[in-house]
Parts: C-alpha cells; sequence; structure tokens
C-alpha cells in the first residue's frame, strides 16, 4: 500500500469503506496487510442502502469471504429512510453513506477513512463534471486525500483501473465472486451513461482513463498554486474585519472569486453567485451584499467591512 500517505501511517485506528464489490474487498484486504504489520486498529464498515431486496445477504457473504481471510471488526450501517425516496437517488445514497461513515469514525473516534474509489470513478466525475461547466476547482475531481468533518479521507486507488483491483483481488486473494451492484446498471443515473459511453471515447476519441487522469493531474496543480496564491493574497487584503478594497480591486476576478471563498468560508457556494459578488463589490456605487449570511458593505473608511449575522439568512442582493 505505497499509496497510503504518510499521515495516515501514524493512525493507529482506520475506518474501510465496503461495499462488498471488487474494488472495496481488495482494498480491505490489501489495507488489512498493511494495518496488522503496523498494529493498526482496522474497522470494515458495510453501508446497506436498503435500496435492493436481500441486501443483507449479499453484506453476509462478502463478511465471511473476508473473514475467512483474516481478522475483521466489521460493522454495517443501515441507511433508515422511507420507501418513495424520489428525486436524486443517487445523491442522497452518496451523502446517506458519508453522513453514516462520518459519524460512525465520530463515535469510534477515528479521522482517517480510506475508500475504493479508483481510475475509472475520476474518469467519469471528469466529464460529469465537464458537462455541468465546472471551473477548474470541480474539474480537479476526486482528491486523493480531502478532509470531511476533520476526518482524512483517503483513495489509494484512484491511479489504478478496475481490471487492475480485479487481477490483483483474484491473482493475489483467490477471489473471484463478489456483490454486483445492480445501481451500477441502471441508466437512468447519469455515472452509469458515462461509464457505458467509455469504450467509445476510449478507442475512437482517445479519451481513455491515461490521458484524462494525466490532465486531472494538471489542472490540480494549477489548481493548487493557485489556492496557495489566493492564500496569500487574502493574509495582505483581509485583516479579519476589512477587505482592503484598492488593493482587492487590482486583482484579477478569479482571484477576487478565491479570497472571497477563503474570508466567507464556505466552500459550496455557487460560481456565478460568487463572480457576480466579486464584480459587484468594487463597483463604486456598491453599499452592501447578505452573502449566505456574511454581510459585506462598504463604510466610512471605504473600505469592504465583513460582518457574520446572528442568524443566518439564505437573502442574496445584487443591486
Amino acid at each position: 500500500m505505497e499509496n497510503v500517505p504518510e499521515l495516515a501511517a501514524g493512525r493507529k485506528k482506520w475506518v474501510v469503506a465496503v461495499s462488498g464489490g471488487a474494488d472495496s474487498m481488495c482494498l480491505t484486504l490489501l489495507v488489512s496487510e498493511f494495518a496488522a504489520s503496523r498494529n493498526i486498529h482496522l474497522f470494515a464498515c458495510f453501508v446497506d442502502h436498503r435500496l435492493k431486496k436481500n441486501s443483507e445477504r449479499d453484506i453476509e457473504f462478502a463478511i465471511e469471504t473476508l473473514q475467512s481471510r483474516g481478522n475483521f471488526d466489521c460493522h454495517v450501517l443501515s441507511w433508515q429512510h422511507g420507501e418513495n425516496l424520489g428525486g436524486n437517488i443517487e445523491l442522497k445514497a452518496r451523502n446517506a453513506r458519508y453522513a453514516l461513515l462520518l459519524r460512525f469514525c465520530r463515535e469510534k473516534g477515528v479521522d482517517c477513512l480510506l475508500t475504493a474509489h479508483h481510475s475509472l470513478d475520476q474518469w467519469e466525475t471528469f466529464f460529469m463534471r465537464l458537462s455541468r461547466g465546472s471551473a477548474l476547482r470541480g474539474l480537479s475531481c476526486i482528491m486523493p486525500i480531502s478532509l470531511m468533518e476533520d476526518v482524512f479521507v483517503i483513495r489509494p486507488f484512484l491511479n489504478y483501473s478496475p481490471s487492475d483491483i480485479k487481477e490483483t483481488l483474484v491473482q493475489r486473494f483467490g477471489i473471484s465472486e463478489y456483490f454486483h451492484d445492480p445501481m451500477n446498471e441502471q441508466t437512468q443515473f447519469e455515472r452509469v451513461r458515462w461509464r457505458r459511453a467509455y469504450p467509445i471515447l476510449a478507442t475512437q476519441f482517445n479519451l481513455g482513463m491515461e490521458g484524462v487522469n494525466k490532465s486531472i493531474d494538471r489542472l490540480r496543480q494549477s489548481e493548487e498554486y493557485l489556492e496557495q496564491a489566493a492564500s496569500a493574497l487574502t493574509d495582505q487584503i483581509f485583516d479579519g474585519e476589512y477587505i482592503y478594497l484598492s488593493k482587492f480591486r487590482e486583482q484579477h476576478v478569479e482571484m477576487r472569486m478565491r479570497i472571497l471563498r477563503m474570508i466567507i468560508k464556505r466552500q459550496i457556494i455557487s460560481y456565478d453567485l460568487l463572480k457576480r459578488t466579486a464584480i459587484r463589490i468594487i463597483e463604486d456605487d456598491f453599499k452592501a451584499i447578505n452573502l449566505g449570511g456574511i454581510v459585506i458593505l462598504k463604510d466610512k473608511t471605504k473600505n469592504l467591512k465583513i460582518k457574520r449575522e446572528k442568524r443566518k439568512q439564505f437573502i442574496i442582493s445584487t443591486t
């Protein structure tokens, strides 16, 4: 597990998310070897989305398969939901899965969660975001390490294809039977449609995993550089209460957007809204904007004062 970073290697409790598919089974078995050699307590957590009949049986099979190859601390986390979910089931299931896993991490005092996202997941995410007009930040796609609610989410398989992983599972662990999620065959889900398009895009247009993921790495380097530059400028432009308008006005709109995001400390805010705000607040006739509970106003100093409302109001004014 050379892709496990140092921050994880120094921790004595990990959680690995297991779906029962080939990817997560392989990850769990590889991680268990690594953990055993370093006296790390490993929790293998299965999330039962309860979207398929007899899902408990599939999970029991996966647990038995794992435990036949080692001593695992297995836990099943169930998503309690009504029968009529409606809307974007794929997104709701993802949100529920992370909510359950992160709550388990907090309860067990774990801040290191490993998931089995692989190179094809990365490829799909890129085209999904490209089709929506995502900016550089979005096109950087799935990060090898991200922080969610004070838990490091680590994805060691991002540079490996599904075929690499399945081959490892068979040759190293002798496992050729694993859970196949029926949602992966349902074309109402956008990710499934992109996955089905992969063979055509890869062979006829040379848009395979290797080339696209190389582009993602380069986009990510650019994103990291711009974030570092924005952080340094934020320290110069913002003193904790005021944005110094003359220096802020000198910056490119992209940099102004990044500085604003850092000041208001909200990562989930639409690109269009942030851009409109970055343009509006430097205009001579600007007075005030409420941006997600953060009030930005021009006062007697002619600089921009930042005030956090006691009650968050999600009222945006651009006039």
